[in-house]
């Protein structure tokens, strides 16, 4: 699966042992309802993202004033939000190239997932990774298979706690 990856660095954040994160209130979904047959990318892609930050050390609090880290993500498919609205808005595109794909069986999609600071508001890190999307039907295990190696390399850049 070509994939391809970017991550920037804002500001400075130390991360504490035992450090906890918390949902931003920020979420935003680009895809149509329907595209990705079957399946709620949504769903999978934020389940991902947990089980990668539980892997990590990271764990999830409920209570804003105890999260060390404020996290969010956008995903979305070309279709959707193309490279250079990314550019425009997020301030970085990781680049894949995508050419003669079978466009009605993939697309190209877009993970974006931040970091800021609680205390701050502020951008920590943002990282962004593109890969090609399945748009049919396929077993559900592949498809998480799938998006789990995608977001262990998306969120490489975390130290692990």
């Amino acid at each position: 699966m070509p994939v391809a990856f970017i991550t920037v660095h804002h500001s400075k954040l130390l991360i504490p042992e035992n450090a906890t994160y918390q949902w931003s209130d920020g979420f935003m979904r680009h895809s149509q309802k329907g595209l990705i047959s079957n399946v709620d990318m949504w769903e999978l892609l934020k389940q991902s993202i947990e089980q990668e930050l539980n892997n990590k050390g990271y764990r999830h609090t409920a209570e804003a004033e105890h999260a060390d880290l404020n996290i969010s993500f956008i995903a979305a498919l070309a279709s959707t939000l193309g490279d250079k609205e990314i550019a425009s808005r997020y301030g970085l595109v990781p680049g894949l190239m995508v050419h003669s794909v079978d466009k009605n069986r993939y697309e190209k999609g877009t993970l974006i997932f931040d970091v800021l600071n609680p205390e701050t508001g502020q951008l920590v890190w943002r990282t962004a990774g593109q890969a090609l999307a399945v748009l049919e039907e396929i077993p559900l295990a592949d498809r998480k298979a799938r998006i789990d190696v995608f977001v262990k390399k998306l969120l490489a850049f975390l130290p692990e706690k």
